[in-house]
């Protein structure tokens, strides 16, 4: 396998905080390199294959949560997309 799943994700806001992910959807495939990517070559690299808009440059950050690579937005920690590599395993 030389590509991982590009999941767009639709988030509910939990009361305590937090986001739980209600659904998600395939966006796309990215190749696998792309996981290991330090963040900002992995966000200029969205942002070239056409998933993120050139607004979204300072605005979104990277996480892992051990099964994906999650792109959020910076100011709420909302899942916008995830690279879900822990299929693969």
């Amino acid at each position: 396998m030389n590509e991982y799943r590009l999941l767009s994700i639709d988030a509910w806001a939990e009361a305590e905080g937090g986001w739980t992910w209600n659904a998600w959807y395939d966006a796309g495939r990215v190749p696998c390199e792309y996981v290991n990517l330090p963040a900002r070559a992995l966000l200029r690299a969205l942002r070239t294959d056409g998933y993120l808009s050139a607004a979204s440059a300072g605005r979104v950050a990277v996480e892992d949560d051990g099964y994906n690579v999650v792109i959020v937005d910076r100011s709420t920690s909302e899942p916008l997309f995830a690279i879900e590599y822990g299929a693969a395993e």
